[in-house]
């Protein structure tokens, strides 16, 4: 994305992509979108298997593991144009997050680790919030004292997405409860530990992200697992969010984009007084509206992106895409589905799934009065 636009090499990745998608993810959509989480996840090894084939699992892992390194608006392309046909097929979103934690673990974990998780063989989750502990990432209470060579862990990760079908959990803990933000650590915990509960938690919306509960009764982590150094796991949990706040708009746009092309092919197709209601300005000034939003907020999220690989400083446009690009979707499916009627208010309409899907992406990662407080700080000062 040199100056303003996309390179030739971004442009040929997108059209490669689109094929990919078009040929190997669009049939069985509309299937997978209606499936319950564990259903989903038996439909998905042999996808996972053809994304593996891509080598998108592997990109900006390290190159002992066959890793290739490229630009995060590359990124956000494979992840755009794949979301676009199917938001439930994981590309190349969180193995981003995941690269990133487990590169401070030593390289006899890395290369326990690094391996399966490329192949998609392991699945890996994120576990930074509780039941009292949401934005203020600073309140958990799940803590890991040191005992020897190991840290036992206590607590509870609520709601910690994925828990049901990973082998492994980042999970935030407190090492030192007096001191704040500064206590926080993070841990890398395979979820076969001893002392592990695991129980769904069924939500309203996204199936594909297997929303659970996770316990951690006394459980025993050796000390290799640590992520990074004690106290630093605050810093890595906003390092974290960043890159999953953009993720997170681009996911929820890809819903609003299929939901307003799906609106288009109606209104011109639909008969109302002698005409197609596209005709009407009340239905084509309404597409109109929320298609430059969406187009906006879109370009939002690129904007993030191309500013973290100029390595500027992008936390306050990060916030400004996830708030607003979340808001924007709810608002153009919920007129979408006006738009198209009662068919859509079906639970076997795809924009009655996608409606439900975008209003808990509100919380995740952050609730919009989260990201509007860093945005004002960023804009204000403390």
């Amino acid at each position: 994305m040199g100056g303003f636009g996309f390179t030739e090499a971004q442009e040929m990745l997108r059209q490669e992509v689109r094929r990919f998608a078009q040929k190997e993810l669009a049939p069985g959509a509309l299937e997978r979108c209606k499936m319950g989480p564990m259903e989903l996840y038996e439909a998905l090894p042999e996808i996972d298997k053809k994304i593996v084939d891509m080598g998108w699992t592997a990109l900006n892992v390290p190159a002992r593991y066959g890793g290739q390194q490229v630009d995060a608006v590359s990124l956000g392309i494979i992840f755009e144009e794949s979301a676009k046909v199917d938001p439930y097929v994981e590309t190349v979103g969180a193995m981003q997050a995941t690269s990133t934690l487990l590169e401070t673990l030593p390289e006899e974990v890395q290369d326990e680790w690094f391996p399966p998780l490329i192949k998609r063989e392991r699945r890996h989750a994120f576990g930074f919030t509780e039941a009292a502990a949401g934005s203020d990432a600073a309140s958990i209470v799940t803590k890991a004292v040191r005992d020897g060579d190991n840290y036992i862990i206590s607590g509870e990760k609520f709601p910690i997405p994925f828990a049901m079908v990973a082998d492994v959990a980042s999970i935030s803990v407190k090492t030192d409860p007096t001191a704040g933000f500064k206590g926080v650590s993070m841990f890398w915990v395979p979820m076969n530990l001893p002392g592990i509960t695991r129980s769904h938690l069924p939500w309203m919306g996204n199936p594909n992200l297997v929303p659970s509960i996770a316990v951690f009764d006394e459980v025993r982590v050796p000390a290799k697992y640590r992520e990074g150094e004690e106290g630093k796991g605050f810093y890595m949990i906003l390092s974290t969010l960043d890159w999953l706040r953009v993720i997170t708009a681009f996911t929820c746009l890809c819903r609003a984009q299929a939901s307003l092309e799906e609106a288009i092919a109606w209104s011109q197709e639909r008969i109302a007084f002698g005409q197609p209601i596209s005709r009407y300005q009340g239905v084509s000034f309404l597409i109109a509206e929320h298609y430059t939003r969406v187009e906006a907020a879109r370009l939002l999220c690129y904007r993030v992106l191309w500013l973290k690989d100029q390595g500027l400083p992008y936390m306050a446009e990060c916030s400004m895409a996830k708030w607003y690009g979340v808001e924007v979707s709810i608002q153009a499916i919920k007129d979408c589905m006006v738009i198209i009627g009662h068919p859509a208010y079906s639970t076997e309409h795809p924009i009655s799934q996608r409606l439900r899907d975008v209003v808990g992406f509100q919380m995740g990662d952050g609730t919009p009065q989260m990201q509007k407080l860093i945005i004002s700080r960023m804009l204000l000062g403390k």
